[in-house]
């Protein structure tokens, strides 16, 4: 284990001792520590410096304190506070001491289908509430299942969630078993990646098994991307649930709340499930028994012999002795007499056989079961509103609450409006729904709650002022950190008596120069100076001076085998591909989805928009 951040005894901001480094995950060290003000034991999970090293891992920690500390759930892990010391960022959650649910099932433990229903319920409800509040878990695992001093789960990490892959981390083993398809195919997380992987941790915890094993993650993932769950006949109808909740692809999938609905459906038992810490006095085969096969999934039907009443060896009162009498004096009814013989006088069965006795009954067992199946199918029906008119979620992008407040008072869909989160966007315009919760197209009942997040524009940062006066190379690096793009096209050029030749004159973004604040990730061009009466020439290029009296003309003629970088950023795959075949180069990408067919947009170039290079170089594209 790597050196810990905090050494034990160490009083982090004053006020929370530390007592000892509990592990290291993917993205945090986590230690146990003491509340010296209010005197209880809490948890510090602090940011892993690689990652920490990120300002925009550091913001987003950051927010995600904030806005988990906000939320109350009684199966989710509460955040007390967050800070920072010495460079390091970290949260401060409640102390846990029932371990998780990886230690469970790692002690060899298997849930009974009703237990792990329950446990789903419970989980499942937390991931809704989640899911409601604009968040999404993406690593749920056995490993951020905890259970308190009472043996109740908690899901544990929301704030932690997601940072790791920022930057390209690459998940482990371990971690790569309980993520999506959609996952698997390099697409972005959402809420129904949550719903399959608590559909993969229940198969696990009721059957003991993992539902898809290979070597290498690279194969486990690709084992689940079109398969289903296996088949478990004697999970009941947690096996159905099971496999609703684990489809490959994520728009026929149950939702959270559909599933935590179902589960709890299920659940003999409406109480939180509470499941004590594994405790070692007894062997591990005697912790469990093996369950009794079913025939059917969810539902045994009762037999034809339970419903009319003929009962296998039941005791007959008044009846005389001649047929086997037992110690107490009652005698026994055959197999196939009904009971209802039995009352009043005694009668050969020979007064009996010119009747279809057998036949009747038969009918009326049919009957029953049948009843029995409606009655069944019709509690379903009213359970999960099968008969409920469903409509089609529409497409809510780029319109304005009130605009989208039109579109579902127009459709008369019963559909509501939830604004969940405000993000800044350089594509949106400020007030402008973003994103919806659920995705459009899907089909919802009425009283559906459609979550929206909303644009507050981009984010505008100061372009320095001393950017004029500095050179091609030395502007772009001070602009950089500022994430703006700085190109220095040689046709932008223009004579200058007080600024050096191939210094930056002035800033052009669009139709504005020298502006003073700009959206974050612009494209600024800079212009440069060619001094009094000359044009310099370009790297690589030749030129001839023609002289005339009172004047002298410098052409400049770029060599052949120069090009100028096109500028490709905001360039989809296809427009790049066109672009560098006409400029004739190649290019390599870089990025979460690089050299593969995921990658969808240019986020900038190495070398930069304007530079002269090479034909048939191999240019680099930062790609998302």
């Amino acid at each position: 284990m790597p050196t810990p951040t905090f050494a034990s005894g160490h009083d982090l901001v004053g006020r929370y001792r530390i007592v000892e480094l509990l592990g290291v995950g993917h993205t945090a060290e986590v230690y146990l520590a003491d509340d010296l003000s209010l005197r209880r034991p809490v948890v510090v999970k602090v940011l892993l410096a690689h990652l920490a090293a990120h300002e925009d891992v550091r913001r987003a920690f950051r927010d995600r304190i904030v806005r988990s500390a906000t939320l109350s759930h009684p199966h989710l892990e509460r955040v007390f506070d967050g800070g920072q010391e010495s460079g390091s960022i970290f949260t401060i959650t409640e102390y846990l001491s029932g371990g998780t649910l990886e230690d469970v099932l790692g002690a060899g433990r298997r849930l009974e289908p009703d237990d792990a229903a329950r446990l789903g319920r419970d989980v499942g409800g937390a991931i809704a509430y989640l899911h409601a509040n604009g968040f999404v878990h993406g690593a749920l695992s056995p490993r951020t299942l905890l259970f308190d001093d009472e043996g109740r789960v908690r899901v544990t990490d929301v704030a932690l969630s997601g940072l790791g892959g920022m930057h390209g981390e690459q998940f482990t083993y371990d971690e790569v078993r309980y993520l999506s398809p959609e996952q698997a195919l390099g697409e972005p997380v959402g809420e129904k990646s949550d719903v399959y992987a608590l559909a993969l941790i229940l198969f696990e915890a009721a059957t003991g098994s993992s539902p898809f094993e290979a070597m290498t993650p690279e194969a486990m993932l690709r084992s689940r991307i079109n398969s289903p769950l296996p088949v478990h006949p004697e999970l009941g109808t947690l096996d159905m649930l099971l496999a609703q909740a684990a489809v490959a692809d994520p728009r026929p999938r149950l939702d959270a709340e559909q599933f935590a609905l179902r589960l709890s459906g299920a659940s003999s038992n409406g109480a939180p499930l509470s499941l004590l810490p594994v405790r070692n006095e007894t062997p591990l085969l005697a912790q469990f028994t093996p369950p009794e096969l079913r025939t059917s999934v969810g539902f045994r039907p009762p037999s034809p012999d339970q419903i009319v009443g003929t009962m296998v060896g039941a005791p007959v009162v008044g009846r005389s002795a001649g047929r086997g009498s037992g110690a107490s004096g009652a005698t026994y009814a055959m197999a196939d007499e009904p009971i209802g013989l039995a009352r009043g006088p005694r009668r050969d069965l020979d007064d009996f056989s010119s009747r279809p006795t057998r036949r009747r009954r038969a009918a009326f067992a049919a009957a029953a079961v049948l009843l029995v199946l409606v009655a069944v199918a019709a509690g379903a029906v009213w359970k999960f509103g099968l008969l409920t008119p469903t409509h089609t979620v529409p497409s809510l992008s780029s319109l304005t609450l009130k605009e989208a407040a039109q579109v579902l008072k127009n459709d008369n869909d019963g559909f509501t409006l939830i604004v969940t989160q405000h993000v800044h966007s350089s594509s949106v315009p400020a007030n402008q729904i973003v994103s919806q919760v659920p995705a459009p197209g899907i089909s919802g009942k009425p009283g559906l709650a459609i979550s929206v997040t909303l644009s507050d524009g981009p984010v505008m940062v100061s372009v320095p002022a001393n950017v004029v006066g500095e050179d091609c190379p030395t502007a772009t690096a001070r602009l950089a950190p500022l994430h703006l793009v700085a190109q220095c096209p040689s046709s932008a050029s223009v004579h200058s008596a007080t600024v050096p030749v191939g210094r930056v004159v002035r800033v052009v973004y669009r139709h504005t120069t020298n502006p003073a604040r700009v959206p974050r990730g612009s494209t600024l061009i800079l212009v440069l100076s060619t001094g009094t009466g000359t044009t310099t020439s370009a790297p690589g290029a030749g030129s001839t001076t023609t002289t005339s009296p009172g004047a002298t003309t410098t052409t400049t003629t770029v060599a052949k085998n120069l090009v100028a970088m096109p500028n490709v950023v905001g360039f989809s795959r296809t427009q790049v591909d066109a672009a560098m075949k006409a400029a004739g180069l190649y290019y390599v990408t870089r990025g979460p989805n690089a050299n593969t067919s995921k990658w969808t947009t240019v986020v900038s170039s190495v070398p930069t928009a304007g530079t002269m290079v090479k034909r048939l170089t191999t240019v680099t594209l930062n790609v998302k």
